[in-house]
């Protein structure tokens, strides 16, 4: 498995939610993985169709379940 880089995903997440613009997102990832600018914005390209969550993996927070559907325990 290829290493995690917890910065690439940052990056990618701002630019499906739209902090950052293509060009931006594809300066900063050609920066931190020394891919040429042209294949960095081809990868930025398609992210912004995604949800943040489609990129992390995961929701953030402990509230956002609706507690009325969790089990009894």
């Amino acid at each position: 498995m290829a290493d995690y880089d917890p910065d690439i995903t940052k990056i990618l997440e701002e630019r499906c939610v739209g902090y950052a613009s293509e060009e931006t997102a594809a300066k900063e990832i050609a920066k931190l993985t020394g891919l040429k600018l042209d294949v960095a914005k081809a990868f930025c390209r398609g992210w912004s169709k995604m949800s943040a969550v489609e990129i992390r993996g995961y929701r953030k927070g402990p509230d956002w379940v609706n507690k009325k559907y969790l089990p009894e325990s």
